[in-house]
């Protein structure tokens, strides 16, 4: 039964973008996607000198924010960011899930950083960090995750990938490992 449900869970996942093996950054005025049905909107992301990104006034009101007060912009470069009411981007790094950003779950949610994942809170803040192979949400205060897995795409066409082989562990939104798992293939 773990294993049917696991299954399951995997083949839900759609495949983060991964960054290019050379390291690319954000050009000031990258253009972003934060509504499909009008595409990419040019001069959205910028960067400030000391490296932190912002999206530019004129989209930021153009945005729809949360309960959390923040939003949703993708980069080609940096995936999908959740952007503050101010336009900082607070967590970057976001994998695609069902079409858009990846949610919330148990206050946490997902984050990719050179090709690891970890998990970070509303405000940004790294509560796991970015130290395994592959990921699952939250649900229930725990999570499942792994070492030495791979994304491998789950049909043609790639739409929808799923984490195989490695080693998985439950751990809790405090980082803590719970149970290890064997090797799943």
């Amino acid at each position: 039964m773990y294993l049917a449900n696991m299954l399951l869970a995997l083949l839900s996942i759609t495949a983060p973008h991964q960054h290019d093996a050379k390291q690319r950054t954000i050009e000031n005025g990258s253009p972003c996607l934060f509504d499909f049905e009008r595409g990419e909107v040019a001069d959205c992301v910028h960067q400030s000198p000391t490296g932190c990104l912002y999206i530019s006034p004129t989209v930021l009101s153009q945005l729809t924010f949360d309960s959390h007060g923040l939003a949703t912009v993708r980069s080609q470069v940096e995936n999908w960011m959740y952007v503050n009411r101010r336009g900082d981007v607070v967590i970057r790094g976001v994998p695609t899930f069902d079409n858009g950003a990846d949610a919330f779950h148990d206050g946490l949610v997902r984050f990719v950083r050179n090709g690891k994942y970890g998990f970070a809170d509303h405000k940004g803040k790294i509560v796991v960090a970015a130290v395994y192979d592959g990921a699952m949400n939250f649900d229930g205060g725990h999570a499942k995750v792994c070492d030495g897995c791979t994304l491998k795409c789950s049909e043609p066409g790639c739409e929808h990938s799923s984490f195989v082989g490695g080693k998985w562990l439950e751990i809790n939104t405090m980082g803590v490992v719970l149970v290890s798992r064997p090797e799943n293939k």
